[in-house]
């Protein structure tokens, strides 16, 4: 029992973060302005807690349906289901899903190669400077490396501790927590809000941003490109639901159609934003649904 306790105490110890000071800044006649800047912009990857000491608790729930969720397998091993037509024989992992997906082999601690367009070139700095941002958990700001393929719950429930067991409303997007739309939408949105640039890296994804974050400070993205007629379906939906929350103060957030926990068949509910005059839902064609920033 004595190294059970060491071992609590050690991760209590590690898990123990200070909450981000206000930036402050110099008005012009002065006087100093709280900026309120709540982010990981600048400062080191958190030692987090990772997803097999949350299953200790969750298995009954999140582990039995987890393995056949999308965030789960953003990038998964090669063998791993589900399976698509074609690749070559080097490549050891799959970034996107059956329909639109791409080569990936890994080349080092946290790094991968990509395969271009051409079929037959490995690219060595592409997935690091586009993709790694929404496809891993943990990127290092500095290196562009990563702690995890895929998602690790750290990713959308943030650095929580082990006070956590005796306070479940400290995590975010938990059953538990009170619900703030802003919140709620900030988290979808660090992946799903396609198009923007982190004003710190110039990265078309966030600067090591962790759950509870103020996720526009640094990540800047034009919102009224709601309107922009060239965007697929589901990028447009992201922007129109992301300004409903942060511009027009709409209640309603992803959560409302989208699960990730549970019953997989209720991960999409009710959607109307895929219809448009040409197609509609599933019936779009890849090149209509293709990602400006994926490219796949």
């Amino acid at each position: 029992m004595k190294w059970l306790l060491v071992v609590l105490l050690l991760v209590q110890g590690n898990g123990s973060k200070q909450a981000p000071a206000a930036f402050v800044q110099k008005s012009a006649a002065g006087s100093e302005v709280a900026a309120a800047r709540h982010d990981h912009v600048g400062k080191p990857l958190p030692d987090y807690m990772t997803g097999d000491q949350c299953l200790f608790c969750h298995r009954n729930v999140v582990g039995p349906t987890w393995e056949r969720e999308p965030h789960a397998w953003t990038i998964r091993d090669r063998s791993v289901p589900p399976a698509v037509p074609q690749l070559p024989k080097d490549a050891t992992h799959i970034i996107g899903s059956p329909q639109h997906y791409r080569a990936l082999k890994l080349s080092g601690y946290g790094k991968f190669d990509i395969l271009a367009d051409d079929g037959k070139t490995w690219q060595a700095d592409v997935f690091a400077k586009q993709c790694a941002g929404c496809h891993t958990t943990g990127v290092d700001p500095a290196t562009h490396a990563f702690s995890a393929f895929a998602f690790d719950c750290y990713a959308c429930h943030g650095d929580i501790t082990t006070e956590h067991t005796t306070k479940p409303e400290i995590a975010f997007l938990g059953l538990k927590r009170p619900r703030e739309p802003k919140e709620i939408v900030a988290i979808c949105a660090q992946c799903h809000l396609r198009g923007g640039r982190s004003q710190s890296t110039g990265l078309p994804y966030p600067n090591n941003f962790v759950a509870g974050d103020d996720l526009f400070a640094d990540f800047k993205v034009d919102l009224k490109r709601e309107y922009d007629a060239q965007m697929n379906p589901a990028d447009r939906h992201a922007y129109t639901y992301t300004r409903n929350v942060f511009e027009r103060g709409s209640k309603q957030t992803c959560l409302e159609c989208h699960r990730v926990h549970g019953n997989p068949d209720l991960k999409h509910e009710y959607c109307v934003d895929c219809d448009d005059s040409a197609t509609s839902g599933k019936a779009a064609g890849t090149q209509k649904l293709r990602s400006e920033t994926c490219r796949y």
